[in-house]
C-alpha cells in the first residue's frame, strides 16, 4: 500500500448545512460517517513551564491509528519521501496524525461511536520515532490528511 502525505489547502471549504431532499439527507448521513487520516506538522520552539498556559494537555498516544500502525508511518517517515510539496525535517519537529471523522457533529444528526486516534512522531538525531510531548512550544508548520494510491 502507498500513501502520501498530502497538504491541505488554506482556502479549503468549511462545511454548510442547508434544507435538504431525503435523497441528499441519505447521501450526507453516508458522508457524515466518513473518516480519514490527518496529520499536522509542527516545529519544535522549546520547552513550557510546567505551570504556563501554553503547556498542552496530554493525550495518550496509540500505537494503532485507524488501520495505520506507528511502525508502518515509521518506515514510510524514516525510508520513503511521502510528502506532496518540499519538506526538510529539522531536529525536534513533531508529526501528529488523527484518525477521526471528515464532518464535524451536527446537532440534527445522531451521535457517532468516537473513534479518535492519535499518534505523534519527532524528528530526532535524522530520524522520525515514536513518542509524545506535552511541555513543548509547538508552531504550526502545515497541515493535511492521508492520500492512499
Amino acid at each position: 500500500m502507498e500513501i502520501r502525505f498530502i497538504e491541505r489547502d488554506e482556502n479549503s471549504a468549511s462545511v454548510t448545512y442547508h434544507r435538504v431532499t431525503k435523497d441528499q439527507k441519505l447521501i450526507f448521513e453516508e458522508a457524515y460517517l466518513e473518516t480519514e487520516y490527518t496529520w499536522t506538522l509542527s516545529g519544535y520552539l522549546g520547552k513550557c513551564d510546567l505551570y504556563s498556559m501554553e503547556f498542552s494537555q496530554y493525550r495518550g498516544v496509540s500505537h494503532t491509528i485507524g488501520e495505520l500502525s506507528a511502525e508502518y508511518l515509521l518506515d514510510l517517515l524514516n525510508n520513503d519521501y511521502c510528502f506532496d510539496f518540499d519538506y526538510e525535517p529539522k531536529e525536534n519537529d513533531i508529526l501528529e496524525f488523527v484518525y477521526n471523522y471528515k464532518l464535524p457533529d451536527a446537532k440534527h444528526m445522531p451521535k457517532r461511536i468516537n473513534i479518535e486516534c492519535w499518534s505523534a512522531f519527532i524528528f530526532t538525531k535524522g530520524k522520525w520515532i515514536f513518542d509524545r510531548y506535552y511541555d513543548v512550544k509547538l508552531k504550526s508548520i502545515t497541515q493535511g490528511f492521508i492520500k492512499f494510491l
